[in-house]
């Protein structure tokens, strides 16, 4: 399973040289953000090199993209996750054992992220190293009110996605070079906007 997913990784990146790059990273945003960890920022990277005056709208497709994937993970999470015992169904003990970034453990970080943080955890997931697709599928279970689930997820997204199209442009290839090796630079600037974004609402 593991070898079958990362050649899968390695061929979703194969689509950024191709006419049909756009709409290959909305469908790898989707997928990351419901069921299937794919390398949306490394897609996103390659397409936005190859035409820096696209970069803000592929930021667009991969915000879009993702907030899709997340209503669909949130639905898995809402109608699929638990059997009406509050048992794990068939799907999830599944995905727990066959999809790379699902596990019961990173499920019960979530879960305890949710107690501390509630819905505000939406808005400071996009920089935690963990699978948002965790974050919409645990939404779901939780009964996260949809719109502020979706609200969060557009606002969290948003500012990633543009972040790194500002990046890609400011910086070029070099910005690439540097998340290939250390994305903490990336994970601190988009907690640090994130974060003072929640305190705006909060004031507000």
């Amino acid at each position: 399973m593991k070898n079958w997913f990362k050649r899968l990784r390695l061929w979703s990146l194969q689509w950024a040289n191709t006419r049909w790059g756009s709409w290959a990273l909305f469908l790898c945003a989707f997928a990351d953000a419901s069921f299937l960890g794919l390398p949306t920022p490394m897609l996103f990277f390659a397409l936005a090199l190859l035409n820096i005056k696209k970069a803000y709208k592929y930021a667009l497709l991969g915000i879009l993209g993702t907030l899709a994937g997340s209503i669909a993970g949130y639905s898995i999470g809402h109608f699929a996750w638990l059997d009406t015992n509050g048992e794990f169904t068939g799907l999830a003990q599944f995905m727990f054992n066959n999809i790379p970034g699902f596990s019961e453990t990173g499920y019960d970080k979530v879960h305890i992220l949710y107690g501390d943080w509630d819905f505000w955890i939406l808005f400071i997931a996009a920089s935690l190293p963990l699978p948002y697709k965790l974050f919409s599928i645990s939404s779901g279970v939780f009964d996260i009110n949809f719109f502020i689930f979706c609200f969060a997820t557009l606002i969290s997204q948003g500012i990633k996605f543009f972040l790194l199209a500002f990046l890609t442009i400011k910086f070029g290839p070099e910005v690439k070079k540097l998340l290939e090796f250390n994305w903490k630079p990336i994970a601190i600037i988009a907690t640090v906007c994130i974060t003072i974004t929640i305190v705006i609402i909060k004031v507000f």
